[in-house]
């Protein structure tokens, strides 16, 4: 994992105060596949989850770590590949 990754997944972390070992935090490799993951974890936690406050809020970290804009924060776009985090 890059530089950006790490710091994105610390973000994502902190935000929705869940932990992502490094094992699950490298087969996430697209948007939609973090926002599931977060969805799961929550869920698993017994916490409330708005499927669309959740999106928000990843699609604001990706924004606000990556450089994007939110119109390429996709449930497809994969983070190397697509917006380019190292």
């Amino acid at each position: 994992m890059g530089l950006d990754t790490v710091e994105l997944v610390m973000a994502v972390e902190e935000e929705f105060e869940i932990e992502i070992p490094n094992a699950a935090a490298m087969r996430l490799v697209s948007v939609g596949g973090m926002h599931d993951y977060i969805m799961e974890t929550l869920q698993s936690r017994g916490a409330s989850t708005n499927e669309a406050e959740v999106w928000k809020r990843l699609q604001a970290i990706v924004v606000f770590q990556l450089g994007v804009r939110p119109e390429e924060v996709t449930r497809e776009a994969e983070f190397v590949r697509d917006l380019k985090a190292d």
